[in-house]
């Protein structure tokens, strides 16, 4: 009984560090910061952005990120979908509007840390 509740309240707990870190992911989103989205990258990040995709190092996928909102200016965007899954991974889901156009994005959050970021075409 005593591990079931320690690991309910672990389990419990790291549901809201999750949460902490997709209001920052959606804050840094809707105002186009990527040093503010980076920081929660891990060390080494599996990024697709339109047409790149590769496994990048933090620092090569904080330039990939800001030359891709140097060139699109955010509008706005909105989180489409969040679900949690293993008490550990959180996928987020949302819609990016910029003056060059809409884009899906895709995140993966394992341990609370992004190691999947998407930047796709949006073909409503």
């Amino acid at each position: 009984m005593k591990l079931f509740v320690i690991t309910l309240i672990s389990v419990f707990s790291l549901s809201f560090n999750l949460k902490d870190i997709s209001d920052d992911i959606t804050a840094a989103l809707k105002q186009g910061n990527s040093s503010a989205l980076v920081k929660n990258f891990a060390e080494k990040v599996s990024l697709k952005v339109l047409n790149q995709e590769d496994l990048l190092s933090k620092a090569q996928a904080q330039v990939v990120i800001e030359d891709f909102f140097t060139k699109h200016k955010v509008k706005t965007y909105q989180t489409s979908h969040t679900s949690v899954a293993n008490g550990n991974q959180q996928f987020i889901t949302g819609s990016l509007e910029t003056n060059n156009g809409k884009y899906r994005i895709s995140i993966l959050v394992r341990g609370n840390v992004i190691s999947q970021f998407r930047i796709e075409n949006d073909n409503d």
